[in-house]
């Protein structure tokens, strides 16, 4: 199977672009959006309504899975009841999907989501949090040697996990609370995800300059998927207006 038809995942939804061809048209997606289901400061029918507003086609809410960031222990099934009612509400204005973002829980295939979420789920966006074997440590606790290790590993593991459709925000944790994540090991991540048909995330708040790292997954014929990381309503499709005024790099 080729890579591109490795990306179309179990419901027959092709989400990811290839790198090289954000140099030629800008998909108005976005696929990073958390709800005040858990950190966000904005409601399903607040997003929805300003994606369409601003133009956008496709919106993935992708909610956390950790239970302590949700507002109550049954919050999944009300998620999926309210993206789906808005799906059909603005069906011919907008494509809006079920998604979650699940950190890795070990350097497997380990996942923290339920059953019940990886089953009614239709994108899943792997990320490095809470990086795995850590035990009581805090991530700003750790030295730069040890986040970087850590980060990596973690990011390596989500490369290889084909329960996942992308790979959220290479190297966020480890700049957020230690040091800058290098960039030759996000290649390598990048590089490994491409070989296993497994997208990685262009992500607005985190891959300063967006130009850098898209640089790097067009020379790994990378696909990716565009999130905007947003948790206020006006951070929603901030990934595909900054592409937008990207100029040509070739």
């Amino acid at each position: 199977m080729n890579i591109v038809g490795r990306l179309i995942n179990k419901h027959n939804q092709r989400y990811a672009v290839a790198a090289k061809d954000l140099l030629k048209k800008n998909p108005k997606w976005d696929y990073h959006i958390h709800t005040t289901f858990t950190d966000g400061k904005a409601t399903i029918e607040e997003l929805v309504n300003r994606a369409i507003k601003i133009g956008l086609t496709r919106i993935i809410f992708t909610e956390h899975t950790e239970p302590w960031m949700a507002k109550d222990s049954d919050w999944f099934g009300e998620y999926v009841e309210l993206i789906t009612y808005y799906r059909d509400k603005h069906k011919g204005e907008i494509e809006i999907f079920i998604g979650i973002e699940a950190p890795a829980i070990d350097y497997e295939k380990g996942l923290q989501m339920t059953e019940e979420m990886e089953r009614n789920t239709e994108f899943i966006l792997g990320a490095a949090h809470r990086y795995p074997d850590m035990g009581n440590r805090k991530v700003k606790d750790l030295t730069t040697e040890e986040a970087v290790e850590f980060e990596f590993n973690t990011l390596m593991a989500l490369s290889n996990n084909d329960r996942i459709d992308s790979i959220a925000h290479i190297g966020a944790t480890c700049a957020k609370y230690c040091a800058s994540f290098p960039m030759e090991l996000s290649r390598k991540i990048i590089r490994n995800a491409t070989k296993n048909g497994i997208a990685v995330e262009i992500n607005h708040t985190y891959h300063r300059p967006l130009t850098s790292f898209l640089q790097v997954c067009i020379e790994e014929n990378a696909y990716l998927t565009l999130g905007s990381n947003a948790h206020r309503l006006q951070d929603i499709g901030k990934v595909s207006k900054e592409l937008s005024e990207i100029h040509p790099l070739c």
